[in-house]
């Protein structure tokens, strides 16, 4: 993202992102992978060497790694709340960057307007 020089350039900017920051659906903060896996009983055809595929969702509480089971009907969904979190995380990135730029310029400009630059 680039972000601009003059302040009220800046505050548009910003206005906008803060307005995007809203969630539409739900946020979940953890990774979806796809694995596969051998049930175990000796006519299936995971035992000749093709799994299972099931989907896991991994997160961390308090440093701690922890996985649940997502059921295959449930996949797109919980992605699309993945994908929600990443937005936002992108949002609010942009975000701090265009206050610290706004806080950088304060200076400038005020000094401008008074005549020193």
């Amino acid at each position: 993202m680039r972000v601009p020089r003059h302040p009220t350039n800046i505050r548009q900017m910003l206005e906008s992102r803060v307005k995007q920051l809203a969630a539409r659906k739900p946020v979940l903060a953890a990774s979806l992978v796809s694995v596969e896996r051998r049930c175990g009983k000796p006519g299936c055809h995971c035992a000749s060497g093709q799994g299972h595929h099931a989907h896991q969702l991994t997160y961390q509480v308090r440093g701690k790694t922890h996985t649940v089971y997502v059921p295959v009907d449930f996949t797109e969904e919980v992605r699309a709340w993945i994908d929600e979190h990443r937005r936002l995380k992108r949002l609010i990135q942009e975000i701090s960057q265009l206050s610290l730029a706004l806080v950088r310029s304060h200076a400038q400009e005020r000094k401008r307007r008074q005549g020193r630059l």
